[in-house]
């Protein structure tokens, strides 16, 4: 059974390196159906992740944003762990690269409904890139 406390654990994992590791007062998790919000005492879940911006307030109540490209989430006992094929914090990127990666998006094919699918999940996942590096999270 998980106590209740003031304060949660997150820590989101690529496989190469440790993104986040740090104490969390909330969470919003970008799941692949929307968001998904995790306070202190939040019940066991676990939940495939979107992509899409996680954010959390810091132990001094600032907003901290971190892209995160997919995964899978998991929360218990005030433990918020994220392991995601590609994770991004916001001076991991600039606002040329962010605004290239839009620009290669949508100059992507739209001959089947394949290339339909991946050029929209291009775009989004640059969209919130820019979203990451304008700081409007």
């Amino acid at each position: 059974m998980s106590t209740l406390t003031s304060e949660l654990h997150c820590v989101v994992i690529t496989p190469e390196a440790r993104v986040v590791d740090t104490g969390a007062f909330d969470v919003v998790l970008p799941v692949f159906d929307g968001l998904r919000g995790v306070l202190p005492g939040h019940a066991p879940m676990m939940c495939r992740m979107g992509t899409g911006l996680l954010r959390y307030h810091d132990q001094k109540n600032q907003v901290q944003t971190v892209f995160v490209d997919g995964g899978f989430g998991h929360v218990q006992d005030n433990e918020v762990t994220i392991l995601a094929p590609g994770a991004l914090r916001r001076e991991d990127l600039t606002m040329e690269e962010a605004q290239e990666q839009l620009q290669q998006a949508e100059a992507l094919g739209v001959s089947t409904v394949e290339e339909v699918e991946q050029r929209g999940a291009a775009i989004h996942r640059a969209r919130q890139l820019l979203l990451l590096v304008e700081n409007k999270s």
